[in-house]
């Protein structure tokens, strides 16, 4: 039998990783570009929140 189902991430997983690399993305841009760091840290911030409003609040877990 395989792992690989076991292994695979998951969409939960998927999310997380959405939003820390907006969160990363958003300030690493505003420190080394000449965006200001309080617009490319709120757009990051956006696309996170929406992350995971999708998450939480539009697809929430179930106990499945």
């Amino acid at each position: 039998m395989s792992d690989l189902a076991t292994t695979a991430p998951t969409r939960f997983d998927l999310i997380l990783l959405v939003m820390g690399v907006a969160l990363l993305g958003g300030g690493a841009l505003g420190a080394l570009t000449v965006v200001p760091l309080s617009l490319a840290g709120g757009t990051g911030t956006v696309v996170a929140s929406a992350a995971m409003f999708e998450g939480l609040a539009r697809n929430p877990p179930t106990n499945r």
